[in-house]
């Protein structure tokens, strides 16, 4: 009997110390956690107090570099130069601008050429159901508007393919009156000394908005956009001009990649390239180049067109 009670008794002091093990484990285990909440919760703390310190730092420089670049007269209006912190270190020369006399009337989708002293501003849009058919002239020499006079009757109203050769303006096709009209294949050149315009050969197929450019004596007109305004041109053609004469008909040149956009915007314009010329374009991320020696265009390496960059 009595070791059968010894036995009892060792189980129940075994279990006895195992539930103190346990207890004391769950004891330290929450220690633990509490002190990693702590932790935790003073990291976070500290962090959001350097963010906000941060932000206060930046909001004073930013105050700074406003009171720096502009200072408020009496009725709070900032006078000087009002440039965001974002910018504030990128080096920029201090450019004026300076309010010019307002135009004639509105325009939209017109185009203009300065010559020497004189800025000509053709056609457009006043709005939707109305375009202009009359050139404004603008002079700089004493900041006014000068002069007004017509265009051709049957000359493009907007979106026209446009080049000057300092004289001599050269307007080529477009479209032809209000709301979205159709392109015309007319093409004009003026005079800007004699204000008198001459009629060219038309264009062989109406454009919208076509890259215009004269080179040695030929006037260059690529892309646009065609008949029905969203199809991309890739025709390239080409004409012999002097004193704002055509010498002869529209000639076919190479086309243009047809990775190249529609309009206008899509020549950059002749550059020079060391001893060679280059016609440029870029448009959707990618440059294209084509080498121009004598009149014809010509390839450099066994291509007609080649991509000088892609993005």
């Amino acid at each position: 009997m009595s070791k059968l009670g010894f036995g009892q008794n060792n189980k129940q002091y075994g279990l006895m110390k195992l539930v103190f093990a346990l207890s004391l484990a769950t004891l330290v285990g929450i220690a633990l956690f509490a002190r990693f909440l702590g932790t935790s919760s003073s990291s976070i703390s500290f962090t959001n107090q350097s963010i906000a310190d941060n932000n206060v730092a930046s909001d004073n420089h930013t105050n700074q570099d406003h009171q720096k670049e502009g200072s408020e007269d009496k009725n709070g209006n900032v006078e000087g130069r009002v440039l965001s912190a974002t910018f504030a270190d990128l080096p920029a020369p201090e450019l004026e601008w300076e309010q010019m006399p307002s135009a004639p009337v509105p325009r939209l989708d017109g185009y203009s050429v300065q010559i020497k002293n004189l800025l000509y501003v053709f056609v457009g849009y006043r709005n939707l159901d109305h375009v202009h058919s009359h050139v404004d002239v603008y002079n700089f020499s004493d900041n006014t508007w000068c002069d007004k006079f017509d265009t051709p009757k049957d000359m493009a109203n907007s979106h026209l393919g446009v080049a000057t050769d300092g004289r001599y303006v050269y307007i080529v096709s477009g479209q032809y009156g209000a709301q979205c009209r159709t392109a015309i294949t007319n093409s004009f050149s003026l005079d800007t000394e004699t204000r008198k315009w001459h009629r060219l050969p038309p264009l062989p197929a109406p454009r919208y908005a076509p890259a215009t450019q004269l080179w040695r004596g030929r006037l260059h007109v690529m892309g646009g956009s065609k008949e029905n305004r969203h199809t991309p041109g890739v025709d390239h053609w080409s004409i012999a001009v002097k004193n704002g004469k055509a010498l002869e008909e529209w000639r076919t040149e190479i086309p243009i990649p047809r990775h190249i956009g529609p309009v206008s915007w899509s020549m950059i314009g002749f550059l020079s390239l060391g001893v060679k010329r280059v016609i440029s374009w870029l448009n959707l991320g990618r440059l294209f180049s084509s080498v121009l020696e004598g009149k014809r265009l010509c390839n450099v390496s066994g291509s007609l067109w080649r991509r000088l960059y892609a993005r």
